[in-house]
Parts: structure tokens; C-alpha cells; sequence
């Protein structure tokens, strides 16, 4: 998995056998937390199997979920490059595997690799896009729009394709949807049996499938990326 990764490409046969040694493998059942917001950050976590939600608490103490992460993300890189505490809490919706790479090994490889560099600050530039177009979505758009959006995105991540509907490939409750989108429970529910009526969506035992990807753009009104 190490070498497919795309934060190391290009690395060459001795430079992996030397990266090798520096990572730790952990494990962790679903539900574990990786890290809460506020610890002291130390390590990188590549994600070899698995998913994690990353999340920040709103103003009112609620839960917000900033993103859903899978295997061949990383996470952690924050702390790492600036020395202070961890912004977010990192749990595992289920059973987890990560790589650990120390901070001091981290840096010591990007002196060497500025391509590696470039990769880390790729992803913290669409990371800082993700979380402006997040604030300008619960600013600017409805429940219902958000949450249509919220869908799609997922089903672009995790989506898996069966004649012609879109099977969201990971369990997202309606809580985790509500602290996704900035929304009460109640509102979620009531929201996806409209899409759900109109023939948008299917929900069966916490798995959500778009059954028609076209009409939930629409309904989404996404905005052009910036």
C-alpha cells in the first residue's frame, strides 16, 4: 500500500526501505478515537483501511463533521508542520488501520523532497477550499440543498455504481448527516422522505443509494468550486 500511496511517489527503492522503518502501525476498532481536538499532535496517520470522521464542535457544543476520510488519505498534517495541539478529534467509523510517520521523521524527509512538500500543501489547499465552500453553504443555502449536496458528495467519494443508481459505499447515520450539514435530526429526517418520495434517493438499514444523480444536482444547486 506504501508504495501506491500518492503522497510518496516517485520515491525511489531505498528511500521506501528507509520509510519503512520509521512507521508504526496501529489499530483501531470502530468508535476508537485517534486523537482528540486539543492533544499534541506528533505523527502523521496514513489510513491504510478504514474510515474516520474528523470533527470540530459548534458553538452550541453539537458535533460538526468536517469530513469522512478512507484509505489512502492522511491526516494530522496540522500539528506536524506547525507545532501546535490538534485541530479536530479524528474517531473511527470502523475497524482502522493507519500508518504512523513521527514528526521529526516527516520533516526530515521534506528537506529532501520538496515534491513531497508540494503533495502535503496540494491537499491543505483543497482541504481550506472544502471548509470555505462548507461556511458559504450553510451561509447561503437551504436544508434541503445542503443536504442534496452533502449526498452527492458522498456518493462521489464512496459511491458505488449498480445499474444505474449510485450506492453510497460507507453507513452514514441521520445524526452524522445533521452533523455534516448543520442541521437538527429532526430536520434530516423529514428531509430525506421528501427526496426519498420524489424518487431522488433510497434508504434501507442506514445504506443511502441516489437514484437519480441528475434531479439531486438540481435540487443541490451546487456551487461552481472556487
Amino acid at each position: 500500500m506504501l508504495q501506491k500511496h500518492p503522497l510518496f511517489a516517485g520515491f525511489g527503492p531505498s528511500e521506501f526501505e528507509s520509510l519503512e522503518k520509521c512507521l508504526v502501525r496501529r489499530q483501531y476498532p470502530g468508535g476508537q478515537v485517534l486523537f482528540h481536538m486539543d492533544d499534541e499532535g506528533n505523527s502523521l496517520h496514513l489510513i491504510e483501511r478504514g474510515r474516520v470522521k474528523v470533527t470540530i464542535p459548534s458553538d452550541s457544543g453539537e458535533e460538526l463533521i468536517l469530513a469522512i476520510l478512507g484509505a489512502g488519505d492522511f491526516l494530522g498534517e496540522l500539528s506536524l508542520l506547525d507545532g501546535k495541539p490538534r485541530s479536530a478529534t479524528v474517531q473511527a467509523l470502523e475497524k482502522t488501520e493507519t500508518l504512523c510517520l513521527h514528526r521529526k521523521d516527516l520533516l526530515a524527509l521534506m528537506r529532501n523532497r520538496f515534491d513531497l512538500v508540494e503533495k502535503i500543501l496540494e491537499v491543505l489547499a483543497r482541504r481550506i477550499r472544502d471548509t470555505d465552500m462548507l461556511l458559504a453553504e450553510r451561509n447561503f443555502l437551504d436544508i434541503t440543498s445542503r443536504l442534496a449536496k452533502k449526498i452527492l458528495d458522498l456518493g462521489d467519494i464512496f459511491g458505488i455504481r449498480e445499474e444505474g443508481r449510485i450506492r453510497i459505499g460507507v453507513k452514514i447515520t441521520q445524526k452524522d448527516l445533521a452533523s455534516m450539514i448543520g442541521a437538527t435530526r429532526e430536520s434530516i429526517n423529514k428531509q430525506l422522505k421528501a427526496l426519498r418520495d420524489q424518487g431522488l434517493v433510497r434508504i434501507s438499514g442506514g445504506t443511502i443509494e441516489i437514484l437519480n444523480r441528475e434531479r439531486l444536482v438540481r435540487k443541490a444547486r451546487i456551487f461552481p468550486k472556487p
